[in-house]
């Protein structure tokens, strides 16, 4: 099948998502809505499938649109890179870093060794995204960006990773929890607790809590089921339940929750990723040295929480 959508097509799918509306998208592209319709339509008869359900004048993306959303986006992101990346290789200042990375990582890791390769080279032009892991190894694959951020195991054969982290599971738990104040727990220990967890069946980290309860020869029974670590940890500082995890999203939420070292040798590796056949530019390894060196600081901030790798 021979796929050749417009920009402009591409365009218009990707306001509706992010407006909410047909109307709103026309007009951000200075076109009728009826125009805007068309383009709609074409793109809709190219890729076979419908994007929007038609509820009177209301567009409800469909499970394939949703899905496509993000695969628009990764191309339409490329695209606006170019004028910039044009105008520094005119200029011959072409000092560039696209990298991406998944949420988990972002304030603990990320953050600071992007500050500290910042201050040592500002002349660098920096890009960073912040995407699911399922996204992450296609659009390396793709070339969208120079590296990423993830946790192992990588699944793209395109895709060579470095690892730079072993973190070790942790119970979160309310601050103030009777169990708190252990030194560590067992799976068992907390069969009475409601358990706050990841869609098992949909993230890795779901799939890694599966592994976890299997080793232990349980089967995990979630209260509730959420997104992401950060909404089981967010729920969990409200006063409800645990949840497992590596240590990093019981930091982010802060001084509401407590975390105890899980008895299990499960541990979560963090990596890089990097694309196969593409040599990487200088950049790449200076930000992954600022990476390994906040990493060590984390471990040993860890190290003194006891909060170690088994």
């Amino acid at each position: 099948m021979s796929l050749n959508p417009s920009l402009k097509s591409l365009q218009i799918f990707t306001s509706i998502m992010d407006l909410g509306s047909l109307s709103r998208a026309a007009d951000n592209h200075h076109l009728s809505e009826s125009a805007a319709s068309r383009q709609l339509a074409s793109l809709e008869g190219q890729l076979g499938f419908a994007l929007f359900f038609r509820d009177k004048r209301q567009l409800i993306p469909t499970q394939q649109g949703k899905q496509f959303y993000r695969e628009a986006q990764r191309l339409l992101y490329a695209l606006q890179e170019l004028p910039d990346i044009v105008e520094d290789i005119k200029q011959s200042q072409y000092q560039q870093l696209r990298l991406v990375s998944v949420p988990r990582l972002v304030r603990q890791i990320v953050s600071p060794a992007l500050a500290c390769l910042s201050q040592r080279s500002p002349e660098l032009k920096i890009h960073f995204d912040v995407q699911p892991m399922r996204y992450i190894q296609r659009w390396l694959a793709g070339f969208q960006f120079h590296i990423g951020l993830g946790r192992l195991p990588a699944q793209h054969s395109d895709i060579v990773t470095e690892r730079f982290a072993s973190l070790p599971a942790v119970v979160i738990l309310p601050k103030g929890h009777r169990l708190a104040k252990r030194s560590e727990l067992s799976l068992d220990t907390l069969q009475d607790e409601a358990l706050i967890s990841c869609f098992t069946q949909q993230t890795l980290l779901g799939r890694n809590l599966v592994s976890i309860f299997n080793l232990a020869g349980l089967q995990p029974k979630p209260t509730i089921e959420t997104a992401s670590s950060q909404q089981a940890c967010s729920i969990v500082a409200s006063g409800f339940g645990y949840t497992i995890s590596d240590p990093l999203s019981g930091h982010d939420i802060g001084d509401d929750v407590v975390m105890v070292p899980l008895t299990s040798d499960f541990v979560f590796d963090f990596a890089f990723f990097l694309p196969q056949s593409s040599q990487s530019p200088p950049m790449v390894r200076e930000f992954a040295d600022e990476v390994r060196g906040v990493s060590e600081d984390y471990l040993k901030r860890l190290n003194a929480e006891g909060l170690t790798v088994r």
